[in-house]
């Protein structure tokens, strides 16, 4: 990978190639090695860099990628991956030509898209593989488990396609409940022997997600799909947590401004904060124009050379402001850790608790204005 060089802006992301290795490495361990493994990179590799993500996934061993959109796909082309690339989103009509002319492998769900796939194969002089998509219990895209066979043969009856694979998504996987997910495994396992019973090779049969390759090891198949845990979180606190997880993204800046203020003194906009004593302001160039929560206001904290300080006032667009203490120790300049793996700070899975959401929403919120640095590459 070439070597970045870092930009000037105080606030960055630094992403740790090697911690996504270890992560890989911890669920091939738990899989057995057995399945293969289709890494998502979607959503701008949940904030981490899709590019520079994808090209690393080879050297970690992944052997699909996956992406939501067609430009996704596009991109991850044009960044030079060789991968496989699983398109897990239905496209548009007018999308179709660049999919095929980049190999991005769609999955179908119904006869007017497999149609629509087909002739370009055919107008492209070339065969496209597809997988195919039923919804087991989701509610959101694929055929139903009684149209599963159909479809496949569809597929296999068309001209210029081939059918690579069969797929469902689970729908509450990480909870520990697990039985709307058995019953999900019952009806893909209905459509998977219909599709055998017509005689037709479903291909590479997938259905584990994060909390799938977690707790479900009988729906790993033949891939499963982890998404959040290849960066370093598990999708939810409701299950084990059997992997020794390494969070990729750190996100840092520096205190830039200090300055003493008086008891009775308002902070940001609102003055939804006051000074209850003289106290030391710090001032952090980070906002919610950079991802950082406006729900994190009076409510968040950050590591300041080991210790924690919590972020006073409303969170602007592109600043925050922390109480650093009557007797201040900190310098002008010093690094801050707003949240990471470093001991003591505030991960991403603490401020996904305090806002209420999910840690997916805090990596995929930091915005592309957010200089992502690469560490730990290839060795």
């Amino acid at each position: 990978m070439p070597l970045m060089i870092a930009p000037m802006r105080a606030t960055r992301a630094v992403i740790r190639l090697d911690h996504l290795r270890n992560n890989i490495a911890q669920l091939r361990r738990h899989t057995g090695g057995r399945p293969m493994l289709c890494l998502a990179v979607k959503a701008d590799a949940y904030g981490h860099g899709i590019a520079p993500v994808a090209l690393a996934a080879a050297d970690c061993g992944v052997d699909y990628l996956a992406v939501a959109t067609a430009d996704e796909g596009i991109e991850v082309r044009a960044a030079g991956s060789r991968l496989p690339i699983l398109l897990y989103s239905l496209p548009a009509p007018e999308e179709i030509p660049q999919i095929v002319a980049h190999r991005v492998t769609p999955i179908l769900s119904d006869e007017e898209q497999i149609d629509a796939f087909s002739a370009e194969a055919v107008r492209a002089g070339t065969t496209v593989t597809v997988h195919m998509k039923v919804d087991t219990g989701m509610g959101r895209i694929g055929c139903r488990p009684r149209d599963a066979a159909a479809l496949a043969r569809h597929i296999v009856t068309a001209g210029g396609l081939a059918l690579g694979g069969v797929s469902t998504h689970f729908a509450a996987s990480d909870s520990d409940d697990e039985r709307y997910t058995k019953e999900q495994i019952e009806r893909f396992e209905l459509a998977l022997s219909a599709i055998r019973a017509e005689g037709i090779d479903p291909g590479i049969v997938h259905a584990a997600n994060s909390g799938g390759v977690i707790a479900h090891p009988e729906s790993w198949y033949d891939m499963v799909r982890p998404g959040i845990l290849a960066y370093g979180y598990y999708p939810s606190g409701e299950q084990a947590r059997p992997l020794r997880l390494k969070p990729v993204m750190q996100l840092v800046s520096k205190v830039v401004y200090i300055k003493e203020v008086d008891a009775g003194t308002a902070v940001s906009y609102g003055m939804t904060w006051r000074a209850p004593r003289r106290t030391h302001i710090g001032t952090i160039p980070v906002g919610y124009g950079d991802g950082y929560s406006r729900l994190l206001s009076n409510r968040g904290r950050v590591l300041i050379d080991g210790s924690t300080y919590p972020i006073v006032g409303r969170v602007c667009m592109d600043q925050v402001m922390v109480d650093l203490g009557p007797i201040c120790t900190v310098e002008r300049y010093a690094d801050v850790v707003i949240f990471g793996h470093e001991e003591g700070a505030p991960t991403a899975e603490d401020l996904a608790s305090v806002c209420g959401t999910i840690t997916y929403e805090i990596t995929c919120a930091i915005s592309r204005r957010v200089p992502r640095i690469y560490v730990g590459g290839a060795e």
